[in-house]
């Protein structure tokens, strides 16, 4: 059974919390699981009043061993904690829990229970969730109101379904096969299962069942008009297997070499039965050479069923085995046999492969755990290519890997079907986008590994589609504000004609109108200088485009060179250029006024600055956003007094009467197509076809204003994967493609660094990417469970980095000893840290007191530190307070208001009361 520890601390209390645990007998429990009674009454009496405080107390102490007399009980497993529950007379709870959580399949999904919860699925998945019986409908709604992810008590309802059928699990991997970013996650889950219960994953009915599906939906590609057809009879013939008709030209030509791989079968089995020592000799070796035989071998008892084994692995095309077991045993007589077989296979795979179209070539596997289905779709002409050519383009594809042809089917083009072992998803995948170019070179049309797409040429084509249709809207866009700064430059020389004769008769060689003639040639060469430029970057675009190769990679940075275009566009030119229309139009005496360039905002409510460096405001006063910060205050100037001062992005928003551009429109209409936004008229918008939609929702959205600030309202409320500020950037539940795009972009302004909501492999990988950017001054990490691993990586690079000033780790489940491990790095290796923050980590208990009194000793550059949120009790924060009065590094030190009474008691406050600040 698996072992349960700290990291697993709210998943217990989530747990307990599900099946209604009396929290008020949090005592007589502490007992059972072995806590010694003064623990327990030291827990009471720190949180006195707070059952639900002194549960995860009681849990935390048991977690961590605290008590000698805790291991006597029995080991920090489910089944432990189900027997103190049973001692307690509440039997009903103990039984779900020893029947759901201690089930030992259920805990081989308990250990992905993080990485599940950052898996978003399709809706098409949670309705199979519930159609296979992992999840009531009652559930379901809620799944999908929560964004389709599984946490909370729908993923212990998961947990139930599969302790109590673990065919579930099997299940459950193959519906989150059908999401790409959950590929890797299955297959881990697979292969865990597979290790602790190898003789399970080789017998499955359901999957092959499965199986033969996918060869009729194979089946459904081919050409209507084709003369070789497929027909499927699952009554006649065993499960996995399809019986092909071929063409009756062929038929004789592919029975007889089927006949010849008998022969050699049938004669090479006396001679191997001869040369071997024994039966056990032969498997033992069988097994070291093909480990995924080893279920199979396990159950063969006599030579006839360690050569019903043999014989499954050969097929048409390979009998690589059978010449292994030759080779090994020194059989002469098999090996020139075997030697003939191969001359006649050389012939038969210069055939032509309109002969083995929609003809099996090998038996499918059992077991969609133990396979994966590959299809290749090629511009071949059956006619034109051998079985050869296959053989060579899997060669080029997957290199040395193991891949079989499975079945050939022929329509429009040929559609090759093979199958790999589940472990060699990654090499294949790697391999096979390595090697696409060349591929493309053969014929390729698509590839399709698992549910991972490599390549589609159709799908390319119709985004390429798309990014030139936002480039012909940008373009468009482009010209017609060219042409309007082309009317106003007239009406600019001709106001300057009029000024200058003015000017000659009044005989003033400095008049303000000179001065603003000057004025307005510089701007013209300014936006000659801009307008030069865009073109260049629109010119660069299109080049791109038109040289596109097509694969993800190449996709994601094209995509991302045109929302920069457009962001510029938007944001910066489209503004320059009506700067030029609102000055020319306004009176002289205003002209001196600069129109605002950035975005502008509306003040909520009334603010008052509490801080010099803050900007007072009155609701409804507009502000124009200078620069955006990472930290949320942003430096802004207001439009009706000309000040200038930091804001709070919460106490405003986006000014509604802002005229809407190409890009807010590109982002509202992707929002809306892709997200189940509840509004009539959208979701009728959503019924038309691709090629009205987005006119239809332009002229909707212009229309209706009330409708305009609806979608503005939800698609400003959704949280962005990544949002980049002058100062930084914020990563909110990145992908791993989306974190290598942000460390290629990172430049020397991007100082401060956010992650949110991540899981611990995405921030393991980003640790050592982001820290050793000399440049990065802050960084934060929010809502995001950082485990043992991450904390090390951490402290490593704390050791080492010399621009790091701030460090935020808020609700990150850090506990007593990722405490002790940072403080440690810093009390002797750092000496650039400034500010600590430990916000909401309330596994953090009085333990680290004593750590963080000693970092506040011996670390002279830290000045401020956050511990609100944490654990830690009265004692421990007057023992930090001994050291803060003889210590005056620490200039502000955050606290808990609970904390205010036990301080100010403190004989030494009037000291230190400066530098505490109650929150």
């Amino acid at each position: 059974m698996a072992p349960l520890d700290i990291s697993k601390l709210r998943f217990v209390l989530q747990v307990l919390r599900h099946y209604k645990f009396p929290e008020a007998r949090w005592f007589d429990f502490g007992l059972n699981l072995g806590l010694l009674h003064p623990t327990l009454e030291a827990i009471e009496s720190a949180h006195r009043g707070n059952p639900s405080r002194c549960l995860m107390e009681c849990l935390t102490k048991w977690l961590t061993k605290a008590d000698d007399n805790v291991t006597t009980v029995g080991p920090i497993i489910w089944q432990t904690l189900a027997n103190a529950l049973r001692e307690m007379d509440v039997k009903s709870i103990s039984t779900d829990i020893r029947k759901t959580m201690a089930d030992p399949v259920s805990e081989i999904l308990q250990c992905y229970i993080g990485r599940l919860a950052q898996v978003v699925l399709t809706e098409e998945s949670v309705d199979l969730l519930h159609t296979e019986g992992l999840i009531s409908k009652d559930t379901l709604t809620e799944v999908k109101s929560c964004g389709c992810s599984l946490v909370g008590d729908p993923m212990l309802l998961i947990l139930s379904a599969v302790a109590e059928d673990h065919s579930k699990l099997r299940t459950l991997t193959s519906i989150l096969m059908k999401s790409k970013e959950a590929v890797s996650l299955a297959s881990d889950i697979i292969m865990e299962y597979g290790k602790s219960f190898p003789l399970a994953v080789t017998v499955m009915p359901s999957c092959q069942q499965a199986s033969t599906s996918t060869s009729l939906r194979s089946g459904q590609l081919q050409d209507s008009s084709s003369e070789t057809q497929v027909t499927t009879n699952t009554d006649a013939i065993p499960q996995g297997v399809v019986e092909a008709i071929v063409h009756p030209g062929y038929k004789a030509e592919f029975d007889r070499m089927g006949d010849i791989l008998g022969t050699l079968i049938h004669n090479v089995v006396p001679l191997i039965e001869a040369a071997i020592p024994s039966v056990n000799d032969l498997k033992t070796y069988l097994g070291r050479c093909r480990r995924d035989l080893k279920p199979q071998l396990k159950n063969a008892n006599s030579f006839d069923d360690v050569m019903d084994v043999i014989e499954d692995e050969c097929s048409i095309t390979n009998v690589a085995l059978l010449e292994t077991i030759v080779n090994k045993y020194s059989i002469q007589d098999a090996g020139d046999m075997i030697l003939a077989y191969q001359t006649h296979l050389d012939e038969f795979c210069e055939n032509k492969l309109t002969m083995f179209c929609n003809c099996q070539l090998k038996r499918l596997s059992s077991s969609l755990l133990t396979c994966e289905t590959i299809k290749f779709i090629l511009k071949w002409n059956p006619s034109e290519h051998s079985l050869s050519s296959i053989r060579a383009l899997l060669w080029k594809t997957f290199k040395d890997n193991q891949v079989e042809v499975v079945v050939i089917k022929e329509g429009n083009s040929i559609i090759v079907t093979c199958y790999a072992p589940h472990y060699l998803m990654e090499s294949l995948l790697v391999t096979a986008r390595d090697n696409v170019d060349m591929l493309k070179e053969m014929g390729l049309i698509s590839l399709t590994i698992g549910y991972y797409t490599v390549y589609d040429e159709h799908a390319i084509d119709e985004e390429v589609k798309s990014l030139m249709k936002k480039l012909e809207m940008v373009e468009s866009e482009r010209d017609d504000l060219l042409e309007e700064n082309a009317k106003l430059k007239e009406s600019s020389k001709e106001g300057s004609k009029k000024k200058m004769s003015k000017a000659m008769q009044i005989e003033v060689d400095h008049s303000p109108s000179s001065l603003q003639s000057k004025t307005e040639f510089e701007k013209e060469d300014s936006k000659k200088k801009m307008t030069k430029a865009m073109q260049m970057e629109i010119d660069h675009l299109r080049s791109s485009l038109q040289s596109k190769t097509g694969i993800e990679e190449t996709l994601i940075e094209r995509e991302k060179e045109i929302e920069l275009l457009q962001e510029k566009i938007s944001l910066m030119n489209v503004q320059q250029l009506k700067e030029t229309s609102i000055t020319l139009r306004k009176d002289q005496s205003t002209q001196s006024m600069d129109p605002p360039k950035g975005p502008v905002y509306v003040a909520k409510f009334d603010y008052e600055q509490r801080e010099a460096t803050q900007l007072s405001f009155k609701e409804g006063e507009k502000l124009e956003i200078k620069e955006e910060r990472t930290n949320g205050w942003w430096l802004a100037k207001s439009l009706d007094t000309e000040q200038e001062g930091r804001v709070h992005i919460d106490h405003i928003r986006k000014d509604e009467e802002n005229e809407l551009s190409t890009l807010e429109s590109l982002e509202l209409f992707h929002y809306a197509m892709t997200e189940n936004v509840d509004i009539p008229k959208i979701k009728e918008i959503k019924m038309r076809s691709d090629v009205e939609r987005a006119s239809l929702f332009l002229s909707l959205i212009k229309q209706d204003s009330v409708l305009l600030n609806q979608l503005r309202e939800k698609e400003h409320g959704k949280p962005k994967a990544i949002r980049w500020y002058d100062d930084g950037v914020q990563l909110t539940s990145p992908s791993l493609i989306q974190c290598q795009e942000v460390v290629s972009l990172l430049t020397y302004k991007h100082t401060n660094i956010n992650i949110i909501k991540s899981s611990p492999d995405i921030v393991l990988n980003l640790l050592p990417v982001l820290l050793q950017n000399e440049k990065v001054m802050y960084f934060k990490i929010q809502d995001t469970q950082l485990t043992q691993d991450c904390v090390s990586s951490l402290c490593n690079l704390l050791a080492n980095n010399k621009s790091l000033e701030e460090i935020h780790l808020t609700n990150c489940s850090i506990d007593d000893k990722a405490v002790a491990d940072v403080t440690s790095v810093l009390k002797t290796h750092n000496n650039t840290l400034k500010r600590l923050s430990f916000l909401n980590n309330p596994l953090i208990s009085s333990f680290s007191a004593q750590s963080l009194s000693e970092l506040i000793t011996k670390n002279s550059t830290i000045t401020e530190l956050s511990i609100r949120g944490t654990s830690i009790s009265s004692d421990g924060i007057l023992l930090i307070l001994s050291i803060l009065s003889i210590n005056e590094n620490l200039v502000k030190l955050y606290l808990d208001m609970k904390h205010q009474d036990t301080c100010t008691e403190y004989h030494d406050y009037d000291i230190v009361k400066d530098r505490l600040i109650f929150v």
